[in-house]
């Protein structure tokens, strides 16, 4: 009897969360943001959303009201995959936060034949932050597609098409960097059938620092420095392809400088480190910590780069008088 009457607070306690938690998410109710976000089933990561399973239907009591979206997330997120949200429905899929960091939700959007699997990102203390689609379908013609958050949340975005005897798939990695805001990509695997050519994601970047500009073996080991917001760093795209394009690797970060010749570039809870030195026409790079997430493992971001010569501008004829 004792030992009952010691767990009853307890039991009352458990009793009243669950009372309390919102069991729908319509319209008309009431809901605060921390009802909304708990509303989503908490996950173990890592958490991975394929296409096919977008297809299948959801439950009425996973649905979210668009009204009640609203309160918390700008209807603008929805807007580029679906021009009207007059039939747009919504469904909470997962939920899981980084410890004292950032929460993620994966929620589904469903109209006529189309659906979107979206990241959406908030702060410890419930604040919208950034969302991202990572998965969709009714789109394109794509034939396979799939987006994951893993355990050292990094967002995987995937998807492949075949049309007969051709194959060709591009799959992303993103993290979201709480400095800018945004959802970085770290690395990019287009293979040979979708892209001939490196894309560099910073090329149409102003070009203002001394140091800024194309640093090349060929065209495709290459490193690109780009004036980043402050003018004691530098925004750069690595792209390497070693041993006969059989070990590849990509990165795109800013570097700061620490030496009027020295750029180093690491974030924040990430192990990964480059040290960039100018020298003249040439910038040698050397890999400081790992950084085995955005290369193969037999070989490392290294080696020395030749400054290209910027193209001259095209002269201006004069005018006839």
């Amino acid at each position: 009897m004792k030992k009952i009457l010691f767990f009853l607070p307890v039991l009352l306690l458990l009793a009243g969360a669950c009372k309390n938690k919102k069991t729908s998410m319509k319209d008309d109710d009431k809901v605060e943001i921390g009802d909304f976000i708990e509303f989503f089933p908490e996950a173990p990561l890592p958490f991975r959303m394929d296409d096919t399973t977008l297809l299948k239907k959801s439950t009425d009591s996973s649905q979210v009201g668009l009204k009640i979206f609203k309160q918390f997330i700008p209807d603008s997120i929805l807007s580029k995959e679906f021009s009207s949200l007059t039939n747009l429905h919504l469904y909470s899929l997962a939920r899981a936060q980084e410890k004292d960091k950032e929460k993620y939700l994966f929620m589904k959007a469903v109209a006529g034949n189309k659906r979107v699997c979206y990241l959406i990102c908030f702060s410890n203390d419930n604040k919208y932050l950034r969302a991202m689609p990572i998965v969709r379908t009714g789109f394109d013609n794509s034939t396979s597609a799939y987006g994951i958050l893993d355990k050292k949340f990094q967002i995987t975005t995937y998807r492949e098409r075949k049309q007969g005897n051709d194959f060709s798939f591009k799959r992303n990695v993103y993290f979201y960097n709480n400095t800018s805001n945004e959802f970085t990509l770290i690395m990019t695997e287009p293979n040979e059938e979708i892209i001939e050519n490196v894309i560099n994601p910073i090329d149409t970047f102003s070009i203002k620092h001394k140091l800024a500009g194309d640093y090349v073996l060929n065209k495709k080991n290459f490193i690109s420095f780009r004036d980043s917001k402050r003018p004691n760093e530098l925004s750069f795209f690595v792209h390497f392809e070693k041993n006969d394009g059989t070990c590849k690797g990509e990165l795109k970060g800013v570097a700061k400088l620490v030496k009027p010749n020295l750029a180093v570039y690491n974030e924040g809870g990430n192990p990964c480190e480059l040290q960039f030195t100018f020298d003249r026409n040439t910038v040698t790079m050397k890999e400081t910590g790992g950084c085995g997430s955005y290369r193969e493992v037999k070989c490392f971001f290294e080696g020395s780069f030749t400054r290209k010569k910027a193209a001259k501008p095209a002269e201006t004829a004069p005018k006839k008088k």
